[in-house]
């Protein structure tokens, strides 16, 4: 059974050094993974051009090509963020289907209701573009999704979810508390990104709002945190443009519910 972390479900790998790094730090471990981590040190992410292929998504094939150019400005920034941080990185897998029965290849079957997904063993990020996800038509909120299963892949590289699995409670009220922390991170390091090419998008602050508005009255759940605290991190990370932003493992139990 693959071992799976979610937008709407939840997971990850070993990391593997990429071509051409050079000079790579070993990837941090245990609880300093987590409050220490070179990526909160190392400065704000690099802006960069990345229009949206499309600002109105009607369809499953509109929307597979908008992920695709998506993930290209994903995969270069954060690329070139690791190189500067000096740790090692390798792009994940991409995976846009349509149905909900279709069995992936990174993260084999999934059943339930879910939107995106990122699989451990294979580093592979799937995303389920179905009737819900194209609600939110005229919005980012698409883009959100794929950033933040992309955070997701940015914790596994750089050795928080190894340290956070490690540290799990048993208890699982108490377990959900701490797996919340690593969702909420991974909402804020998606608004980080998004900063970072925002103003290529040609949106404005009132698009902001609104999709923090639907992140906060349709995305909660316990393993992922409140609606209300998913918002409040991803916006967080927008504001700052950095992971620095994103340290929910330092962060008081109020804010991270």
């Amino acid at each position: 059974m693959r071992k799976i972390i979610s937008l709407l479900v939840a997971g990850l790998v070993a990391p593997l050094l990429a071509p051409g790094t050079v000079h790579a730090r070993p990837v941090p471990t245990g609880l300093s993974a987590l409050t220490n981590n070179p990526i909160y040190t190392t400065g704000k992410l690099p802006v960069r051009s990345c229009p949206e292929y499309a600002e109105e998504i009607p369809d499953y094939l509109t929307a597979q090509n908008y992920l695709r150019e998506g993930a290209l400005c994903l995969d270069a920034t954060w690329t070139s963020y690791f190189k500067k941080a000096k740790l090692p990185f390798r792009k994940p897998s991409m995976e846009f289907i349509h149905k909900s029965t279709v069995k992936t290849r990174a993260c084999g079957s999934i059943d339930g209701f879910w939107g995106g997904a990122y699989c451990q063993q294979t580093q592979g990020i799937v995303v389920l573009v179905d009737g819900w996800m194209l609600e939110y038509e005229g919005t980012p909120f698409l883009f959100y999704v794929l950033a933040h299963e992309y955070g997701h892949h940015v914790q596994q590289r750089a050795g928080i979810i190894k340290a956070h699995d490690k540290l799990t409670p048993k208890d699982t009220k108490k377990a959900y508390r701490w797996h919340a922390r690593l969702e909420l991170q991974a909402d804020c390091l998606s608004g980080a990104y998004l900063r970072s090419i925002w103003a290529s998008t040609g949106r404005d602050s009132y698009d902001w709002k609104e999709l923090l508005t639907y992140i906060k009255e349709d995305m909660g759940d316990p393993v992922h945190g409140t609606g209300k605290s998913r918002a409040a991190w991803t916006d967080r990370g927008f504001k700052a443009g950095s992971p620095s932003a994103c340290n929910t493992y330092k962060a008081p139990a109020s804010q991270v519910a």
